[in-house]
């Protein structure tokens, strides 16, 4: 269950930036990408459609993992 809060909450930040602080991201790209890997551009033209989309989805984290707590699973 602590595995769904985690990536919940890391989704929720990183979907929070791309639709409030874009500029953040291209800085923490810059630096990043010098230890890992470029962040596609195209994520950045669609800003606004994939932060919406990763909020969405640690929506959906956040209810996996109430609903496990609630039933006692795993």
């Amino acid at each position: 269950m602590e595995i769904f809060l985690v990536i919940g909450i890391f989704t929720f930040v990183i979907g929070l930036l791309f639709v409030v602080a874009p500029n953040t991201l291209r800085t923490v790209n810059e630096v990043t990408s010098k230890l890992v890997t470029d962040m596609e551009e195209k994520a950045f033209t669609y800003r606004m459609g994939v932060g919406i989309s990763l909020m969405i989805a640690s929506l959906l984290f956040f209810f996996v993992a109430y609903y496990i707590k609630v039933r006692g699973g795993l």
